[in-house]
């Protein structure tokens, strides 16, 4: 199947018309048009609707374009292949980063491969770990670093990483070694990323706890500020509490909440991807001396 017609199909979708397609791709929009239709007729079906408001997908289209994209996938590994057979190291690494703590350890990291392998590039994207992980296993991204959800992809294993009470300086509880993970349930609960799939949610849910008095929050940086003035306790990864000082309190919950941390990633990724996922491995004692 010639991938240049997915191509125009994949463009079409994402610029919302054929003309902005046809533009990016420095074709004709009758071009455009029929490499689409040329498809279409390959495959038996339409998969792209017209009007005045543009083009979308048909239900046939939805429901093929993810077989669409991984022939693309595969035709980058092929191609990957070879430029790697004749000319060393090359391609784009597609990375996601759920901690901004990993930050520096991943960029230095990018640097010193990047010395080696000039010709590599990457892509770095953030994102919770749910999110992440669907889109590694969809071929969206390469790899990810996240707190581990299943063992589907291929793993690195990190550090372990747990979750703490941020608390009030005059909380009652300010002054002890742990903090039940009970509290939770009672007291208004700073709640980040709402309804979504976290760490802490997964936390509270194995311990059947479900807050009754919540503040809903997008932005991590707001927790400490709202926990300084008194609006409620909050819950949160270690590794993202060490840039943080103030009038709170960081403390560990009981029962201990670890989170296994790592890199997941498909397991046909590129060579230069694979090679820069196992220079990670190798330099991870540096990471662990850090945090």
């Amino acid at each position: 199947m010639n991938t240049d017609r997915i191509n125009a199909l994949l463009l079409t979708i994402e610029k919302g018309s054929i003309s902005a397609a046809a533009e990016s791709m420095n074709y004709t929009p009758s071009a455009i048009s029929r490499c689409i239709r040329s498809l279409e007729n390959e495959l038996g079906v339409l998969l792209i609707s017209r009007s005045k408001h543009g083009v979308r997908l048909t239900s046939a289209g939805d429901i093929l374009l993810p077989d669409l994209k991984r022939m693309l996938q595969h035709e980058m590994l092929l191609k990957e292949h070879a430029s790697q057979l004749a000319e060393g190291m090359s391609g784009t690494i597609r990375i996601g980063v759920c901690y901004p703590a990993f930050y520096p350890w991943v960029s230095s990291a990018m640097a010193s491969f990047k010395s080696v392998y000039p010709d590599v590039h990457y892509i770095v994207t953030n994102g919770l770990s749910s999110v992440l992980m669907n889109q590694t296993s969809r071929h969206e991204i390469d790899m990810c670093i996240i707190s581990k959800l299943s063992d589907s992809c291929g793993w690195v294993q990190l550090f372990n990483d747990d979750l703490v009470a941020i608390l009030p300086v005059d909380h009652p509880l300010a002054g002890e070694e742990r903090v039940p993970i009970s509290i939770f349930a009672n007291e208004p609960y700073l709640e980040l990323h709402s309804n979504k799939d976290t760490d802490n949610s997964r936390a509270l849910g194995r311990s059947g706890i479900q807050p009754q008095s919540i503040i809903q929050l997008d932005d991590s940086s707001a927790l400490y500020p709202m926990v300084e003035a008194g609006l409620g306790i909050a819950m949160e990864n270690r590794i993202n509490t060490l840039d943080h000082e103030g009038n709170f309190v960081i403390r560990p919950l009981d029962p201990p909440q670890t989170l296994q941390i790592g890199i997941a990633f498909h397991e046909d990724v590129l060579p230069a991807t694979r090679k820069f996922i196992d220079f990670l491995s190798e330099s991870k004692g540096l990471l662990n001396n850090e945090y």
